[in-house]
């Protein structure tokens, strides 16, 4: 009886030991411009800033933060970063509701060595530099807004894990040559799912150097510098996959150093240049299921050059029409699991080439009617919105 008693007493001190030592359970605290200093968190006593709210929980916390103007920058130090099992998340309540306004240098940004971050949902807008400048690994930006910031629209750094997914950038940058939409690279970098238009440079600067990466179901057009996706990689090569995106602009895709790429299932279109652009160090490319206009000389047997035909590719709708060739032209064995609007895409038929699969409703005229005078673009002034291209008028597959 003794013994029994004693292993029981062991096993609860070890309980209590590494409950003691297990970091602190992640919680849901609130923030909000309109707050009092003293607010604890809670939904009915936000704290007044993000800063504030960093303070007093640490990192690896899930911090919501309520619709109204912030003045930036806000920027996350190093110590509150989280981790794999608790990243610290910083999420508008409300998307693009939550605005980052100004700042002297980027507006939303992160220290070195600050991991596992996640910026979700804000509009961020009239920074002196960046609008989102990330460094740190497995940092996460997401259904971001992102517009008229001086340089970048989004910057990330990293060794690795990197994921760029769901964001509208646009207007960025004062330099025609060096400020870019998405100005990023590292290894195991995903850049999924945006909406890239009308920044100074390239749409998607992937630079220095990317490698083991994904670039897919990207919408990338009208920058003034007409640049859409350069991808530079590594001596030796990258073996990154840029597949099933829609690119519009002079030069569409720029792969430098690169060596096992693939690049399929895109539609890609030019002025009247090459609409892909491999430099004398590149090799081992397999280009295949795109469509290309004017023809690429590195086009394979199975892609085709024709007129896309988008719905309306200059009001910003890049839609696929009903008698589209890029429909059902694909390979299935290329496309990602989810499309655009994160719908599962069928694998048992060749899926439609670019980012935009044709969806008979997003075909009809009443589709733009929701947009002011058929733009897809915001509108400044009284009553003015930004149409969210990221909503679908079904749900249904």
């Amino acid at each position: 009886m003794t013994e029994s008693i004693n292993a029981r007493i062991c096993v609860v001190c070890a309980l209590l030991t590494a409950a003691a030592l297990s970091p602190s359970i992640a919680g849901t605290f609130y923030v909000s411009s309109e707050a009092a200093a003293d607010g604890d968190g809670s939904k009915d006593k936000p704290f007044p800033s993000v800063e504030a709210a960093l303070a007093k929980t640490g990192g690896g916390h899930t911090l919501v933060v309520r619709p109204g103007v912030y003045r930036g920058p806000i920027q996350i130090p190093r110590q509150y970063a989280g981790t794999r099992e608790a990243p610290t998340v910083i999420k508008s309540e409300v998307k693009w509701k939550a605005i980052v306004v100004g700042a002297p240098v980027h507006a939303i940004s992160n220290g070195g060595e600050c991991h596992w971050l996640t910026i979700d949902g804000f509009q961020v807008q009239g920074a002196r530099y960046d609008g989102i400048k990330m460094s740190g690994d497995h940092n996460v930006v997401r259904n971001c807004w992102v517009h008229n910031n001086q340089a970048m629209g989004i910057a990330m750094h990293a060794r690795r894990g990197g994921v760029i997914e769901n964001n509208l950038i646009e207007f960025n940058g004062s330099h025609i040559q060096f400020d870019h939409g998405v100005y990023a690279d590292g290894e195991e970098l995903i850049v999924r799912g945006n909406v890239v238009r009308h920044n100074a440079s390239f749409g998607l600067h992937l630079y220095p150097s990317i490698k083991n990466s994904i670039i897919e179901n990207n919408v990338v057009h009208g920058q003034m510098r007409r640049r859409g996706i350069i991808v530079s990689c590594p001596p030796g090569g990258g073996r990154n996959r840029i597949v099933q995106n829609t690119v519009v602009d002079e030069a569409p895709l720029t792969i430098w150093h690169g060596d096992g790429e693939l690049v399929a299932n895109n539609i890609l279109v030019a002025g009247e240049g090459e609409p892909i652009f491999l430099d004398e160090h590149t090799r081992n490319v397999r280009v295949e299921y795109n469509l290309c206009t004017p023809k690429s000389a590195h086009q394979a047997t199975n892609g085709i050059t024709a007129n896309p035909m988008f719905v309306d590719a200059s009001k910003g709708l890049f839609w696929l029409r009903a008698d589209s060739p890029a429909r059902g032209r694909g390979w299935p064995g290329h496309a990602p699991t989810s499309d655009f609007w994160g719908r599962p895409r069928a694998q048992d038929r060749p899926p439609d080439l670019g980012a935009m699969p044709f969806i008979p409703e997003l075909a009809e005229p009443e589709a733009r009617q929701r947009f002011e005078f058929g733009w897809a673009y915001y509108r400044h002034g009284s009553g003015g919105t930004v149409p969210d291209l990221w909503l679908l008028p079904t749900r249904t597959p």
